[in-house]
């Protein structure tokens, strides 16, 4: 069930989750990329304005540390950073405090790297690592996140059963529909570069989502992983690239904003 709309606000503008390209229709797909900035990550921005993609970028903190004219390069080019915590912890481990330090942190520097940019912060949004949303935590971490004005991607044209069994509508970070497990091609994971592109024609049976599933909206999950970039040489724009070929069309989501404290 969803949220009544008395309760948040709506932030940005376009949504349509088919769109319609002459006899054809598009599925409609919003795409995240976690853990960057990484030595890659300013080839990925490049391409996808070349292709006109918008993203929502999941950075790390400590990579932030790392790679930060990289950071500031990807607001400049128009993408939307967002919170992925400072040091990627599985946040059932954590303390709640501890938990918090970690948001907050990272909202420090992604506040100062937009400042750098000299681009205005319009999306605020938060991506637990692991999708790990705190276990005994998690109740008073979601009330934080909307406490404190994080967004989430509106629902609407999303149908897969699962992601409302889960209750993920509800929750205050930007979960995903459909994860390309990309990573799993890394030294000895087990996977192959085939089997990853496969995988985005079969269901992500916990999830619920496939890019060949016509009929929802997706959440699309990829990596900005170095590792990953040695071993697939490419792999971030042949997925991509792969999904776009079987009909998906990546845009902008609406956003739904908490309640901020007053």
């Amino acid at each position: 069930m969803h949220e009544t709309t008395s309760e948040h606000k709506h932030v940005e503008v376009r949504f349509d989750y088919y769109r319609k390209q002459g006899g054809n229709v598009s599925k409609i797909a919003y795409l995240t990329i976690d853990d960057g900035p990484t030595e890659n990550t300013k080839g990925y921005v490049d391409y996808l304005n070349n292709r006109s993609i918008p993203a929502i970028m999941f950075f790390l903190g400590s990579n932030i540390d790392r790679y930060r004219n990289v950071a500031i390069y990807a607001v400049q080019h128009g993408m939307i950073i967002g919170n992925h915590s400072y040091s990627h912890p599985q946040f059932s481990k954590l303390t709640l405090d501890e938990a918090v330090k970690e948001i907050r942190r990272q909202e420090a520097l992604i506040n100062l790297i937009y400042a750098a940019a000299r681009h205005a912060r319009k999306y605020k949004l938060f991506r637990f690592p692991y999708g790990d949303k705190g276990g005994a935590n998690k109740g008073k971490l979601q009330e934080y996140l909307k406490s404190e004005g994080f967004m989430k991607i509106d629902p609407t044209g999303i149908t897969h059963p699962s992601y409302y069994e889960y209750e993920l509508d509800r929750d205050w970070d930007v979960f995903w529909t459909f994860d390309f497990g990309e990573y799993a091609i890394r030294d000895g994971a087990g996977g192959s570069n085939q089997s990853i592109l496969s995988h985005t024609n079969v269901m992500n049976l916990w999830a619920g989502g496939s890019p060949a599933d016509r009929f929802s909206a997706e959440i699309i999950l990829i990596h900005d992983h170095a590792a990953t970039e040695i071993r697939f040489p490419g792999y971030f724009s042949e997925l991509l690239d792969h999904t776009m070929a079987m009909g998906v069309e990546f845009t902008m989501p609406r956003f739904v904003q908490g309640d901020m404290r007053t």
